[in-house]
């Protein structure tokens, strides 16, 4: 127990006063002889004993009226840690400013709620307090104020206060809140947690969240501000994702856009608008209407976007009416060219028949028009056999295709392969961001493409080939389109019509694979830096190299590996039909050259699209000697400090380290504009309104372990905390005491002063 008011203790020196009276100032007389009073001796003797007892109980009394008099004005509270000094308090706000706090609440949103909420409660602290502000989503950060005490710079940095696009989590601010108890001074401390309680910020890390918010209750009394009426549910639309599936931009075209929504509240939600615009260019946006999307579910919306110019195009598409605006607005980036090159070395080719030639299958499915549209196809693709394949090849073309093509010509007598120039340079190709495609055939000798194309050689083959594997006709192997990877640029293949015809692809020999190989330094690194618990799927990196669907027998078919900011994909059967009948099933082969071919040409969007809370990552051709800055979605302006200059075989880099805000952000050179300043898309970080249930008053008593104390945060949060302070204290049982006492007191002293 402490004191507000230690000094009026100094009062409990009065109960002298009554034992001085009592002891010093008792009646003095004189003895008389009367022979009378002989006969009341007897009678005083016998009730001296009384009279002394009723004195002695009169005695106390007073004394006790006055010690719980000094007490009353010392306020003395159950909730105060130390000695005590005085009335001011170690004050510490925590503001969630996860998106969801956005919401409309009534006339106001949650975050309005809760800036009033703090503005008020900042307004009725004692004085001499002092106020250390901290806003946490998945991070915390103390934003201030620089000097603690000064409660009109605390008031300006929580009017500036602005939400992120991140998904929020309670654990860093109560862990940063409860350092920041360690910067107070006083001994009487608060920490307020102004929050819209949402489940999903309390159960990602809930053991954690209980342990730290029972030592933050040892040391402080800790209240939750609830921003936001449990009783309001929250109705919202989110743009989930935009897709152009089985599309390659290319300009002057118009581009088939998926916009997906997704209605994550529990109820319906009608009358919505769905707009897609292209580089800002509000004119040309298109528009549709939806009448209805039921709580729960998703709802795909097909527009087109027109791409008149080549280069990095910023699609955004909007949507309207819900009451959450934080995932209303979705940007991405896309590569549209002018002209996509491929290079196919064809390590089969045959003059004198084409269509026996291992790249006939492939160069079809690349150019799906007529002979005579050929030249106008943005697609152009070239065709050399493995002795003209040079690395000057590699740097004119945007994707590489290896048909059917030994890896050295030392391989087999007069059959021609890579030159040790063009191996030398595929690493590189791939790494700066080209895509690369490697199908098998009868040129393909395991130990040799094991040596020159894998681990131990440039490093390029997802997996070491561990042989091949052989069938008759009448039991043939066959892809299983259940074991696609999902998510990712083929997972459509799990779907109708691409699943059946798929499984009806029959291999009669296909390249066994080694999975279990050791993982490389970089892979041990990332796996250990990998997040874990409930959301390390979302957050952990891919793996370098990976399966990306199977056969029946559970052997890797399609396979893919990361280098740099390119791909390889490696098929584990050939591109021609000379080991099957897959190039005879349309629906499969060709949607397969389609998709990964859109996909391994759009790595050079990949590092421009992020997620909030994400690094991002910009790679100039050549360095800006007078530095960087970015431009955030508010348009302010911060200096970037992390670039790294790069080496021989990496492109100088420019890192943003996180982003905090959803939106369009830029890199310019200091002082001076770049020709295009890079843009660089950021979106919403979707896990925020995954779940938009919120914790009641006993749910947070039945996470925390205690029951903290809740308040609702409105007109009266300010009125209504400073009386649950002033319940805290003593004082006013104190004063009642004291009223019992005095009435005791007197009569007490009536009864004894009757005559009996």
């Amino acid at each position: 127990m402490g004191f507000l008011a230690p000094l009026m203790l100094l009062g409990g020196a009065a109960v002298s006063v009554p034992i001085a009276l009592h002891f010093f100032y008792k009646a003095r007389y004189r003895p008389l002889p009367w022979a009378a009073m002989r006969f009341l001796k007897q009678s005083i003797e016998q009730t001296s004993r009384r009279l002394q007892f009723q004195e002695w109980i009169l005695l106390v009394l007073r004394c006790l009226c006055l010690l719980l008099l000094a007490l009353a004005m010392a306020r003395p509270s159950c909730a105060l840690l130390g000695d005590g000094r005085g009335e001011s308090v170690d004050a510490v706000f925590v503001f969630d400013t996860s998106y969801s706090m956005g919401a409309q609440d009534g006339e106001k949103t949650r975050w309005e709620r809760a800036q009033e909420a703090a503005l008020g409660i900042l307004d009725h602290l004692p004085g001499n307090s002092t106020v250390q502000i901290i806003t946490n989503a998945d991070r915390a950060a103390d934003i201030g104020p620089r000097t603690p005490s000064n409660l009109d710079e605390a008031r300006n940095l929580i009017q500036a206060l602005t939400l992120t696009s991140l998904a929020g989590d309670v654990l860093p601010g109560l862990d940063e809140a409860y350092n920041a108890l360690d910067r107070g001074t006083g001994t009487n401390k608060e920490v307020y947690l102004f929050t819209d309680l949402q489940k999903s910020g309390w159960e990602r890390q809930a053991g954690a969240v209980k342990a730290k918010a029972a030592e933050i209750q040892a040391r402080a009394s800790f209240i939750i501000v609830r921003c936001g009426n449990p009783e309001r549910p929250v109705q919202n639309v989110s743009i989930a994702d935009i897709t152009y599936p089985g599309g390659i931009p290319h300009s002057k075209t118009r581009l088939p856009v998926t916009v997906l929504l997704r209605n994550t509240g529990s109820k319906p939600v009608r009358d919505l608008t769905v707009t897609l615009d292209v580089d800002g260019r509000a004119r040309e946006k298109e528009s549709a209407t939806i009448a209805e999307i039921p709580g729960g579910q998703s709802y795909p919306v097909t527009l087109t976007a027109k791409l008149d110019l080549a280069g990095p195009r910023l699609l955004t598409a909007t949507v309207n009416r819900d009451d959450l605006p934080g995932d209303n607005r979705l940007d991405r980036i896309i590569p549209v060219r002018d002209r996509l090159r491929v290079l196919i070395v064809d390590g089969a080719p045959d003059p004198r028949d084409p269509k026996e030639s291992g790249s006939h299958f492939l160069r079809n499915a690349l150019l799906p028009v007529a002979a005579s549209a050929v030249d106008e196809y943005f697609v152009r693709v070239t065709v050399v056999p493995p002795e003209e394949a040079g690395p000057g090849l590699l740097g004119v073309n945007d994707l590489c295709v290896l048909c059917n093509v030994a890896a050295s010509s030392q391989d087999r007598p007069g059959i021609p392969g890579l030159s040790p120039d063009f191996v030398a340079k595929l690493p590189t190709f791939v790494q700066q961001g080209g895509g690369l495609i490697i199908g098998a055939g009868d040129h393909v000798i395991p130990k040799r493409y094991n040596a020159i194309l894998g681990s131990t050689g440039v490093g390029i083959l997802p997996f070491p080939i561990a042989g091949i594997v052989s069938t008759t006709p009448d039991k043939p192997f066959r892809p299983a389109p259940d074991t696609t990877e999902s998510p990712g640029f083929i997972s459509l293949f799990r779907e109708e019509p691409y699943s059946t015809v798929t499984a009806d692809v029959e291999l009669f020999r296909f390249l066994d694979l080694q999975e279990d190989t050791p993982k490389t330094p970089q892979e041990e690194t990332a796996a250990a830096d990998a997040p874990k618990g409930e959301t390390a799927a979302a957050d952990a990196p891919k793996p370098r190299n990976r399966v990306l669907m199977r056969l029946a027998n559970g052997k890797p078919w399609l396979t893919a590996q990361t280098i740099g900011e390119g791909e390889v994909v490696f098929i584990t059967s050939p591109l021609d039909a000379t080991w099957g009948n897959w190039p005879a099933k349309a629906g499969s082969y060709l949607s397969f050259v389609q998709f990964t071919l859109s996909h391994l040409t759009g790595q050079a969007a990949v590092g421009a699209n992020q997620i909030a809370g994400r690094p991002l990552t910009w790679r100039p051709t050549t360095l800006d000697p007078a530095g960087y800055e970015l431009i955030l979605p508010n348009d302010r302006r911060e200096k970037i400090t992390t670039v790294h200059p790069g080496d021989a075989e990496t492109k100088p880099t420019v890192t943003v380290p996180e982003t905090l805000l959803a939106g369009v952000y830029r890199i310019e050179a200091l002082g001076q504009p770049l020709p295009e300043s890079p843009r660089l898309a950021v979106a919403p970080d979707l896990a925020e309104t995954d779940n938009l249930d919120v914790y009641t008053a006993p749910d947070v008593e039945s996470l925390l372990g205690f029951e903290p104390v809740l308040v609702l945060a409105g007109d009266g949060t300010s009125s209504e905390w400073a009386t649950l302070r002033s319940r805290r204290e003593w004082t006013i049982w104190l004063l009642l005491g004291l009223f019992v006492v005095a009435v005791g007191e007197s009569g007490w002293a009536w009864m004894c002063g009757r005559a009996w």
